[in-house]
């Protein structure tokens, strides 16, 4: 009759258990659509190489990211080419852009992504007028945000950004995003 207790004891512990820890896990959930909003980042930094060269230096972040996958895809004019990388074919074709997937990874609640492109006009000689870099978040599903803050542009030989050091959204958290 002990044993029986013993096991009966051990199964009410294991429901218990698996109770608790089923409660604590949507008052994490609730918690995170109640009180956090979903903040997506874009910060980019040009940095001249050589004469003809730039370094840009584009950092991605998702903060408070329920969703399980995330995508970002940077957008470059095809005015300029870039020497590291090759154009990511997955993304939404956009007339006179190029895309460039970045690597996200997820850290705890954030997905994180930095990448260095280097860049160079196509035609060295030549002025490029301001065009955006464009950059999209997205998941599985949707598109949840995009940015064109940043312009990229060459006036004698010199290209550069244009634009503010982070630019920032914030969003209200919904069920599946």
């Amino acid at each position: 009759m002990k044993r029986h207790f013993k096991i009966f004891g051990w199964i009410c512990l294991g429901i218990l258990l698996q109770f608790k820890f089923d409660v604590l896990y949507r008052i994490v959930v609730l918690e995170n659509l109640s009180f956090h909003e979903r903040g997506y980042f874009v910060k980019m930094r040009l940095f001249p190489a050589s004469e003809n060269l730039s370094v840009l230096h584009v950092e991605t972040v998702v903060q408070h990211s329920l969703g399980p996958d995330y995508f970002a895809n940077v957008y470059i004019p095809e005015w300029y080419k870039v020497i590291n990388k090759t154009p990511y074919l997955g993304a939404e074709a956009i007339p006179g852009y190029q895309a460039y997937q970045m690597n996200m990874r997820r850290k705890y609640r954030h997905v994180l992504a930095a990448e260095d492109l280097i860049i160079a006009p196509k035609e060295p000689d030549k002025d490029v007028e301001a065009a955006p870099v464009l950059v999209h978040f997205e998941n599985q599903k949707q598109r949840l945000h995009d940015d064109k803050t940043y312009r990229l542009t060459t006036k004698n030989k010199d290209t550069q950004l244009e634009g503010p050091e982070m630019v920032e959204a914030k969003y209200r958290q919904h069920v599946g995003l």
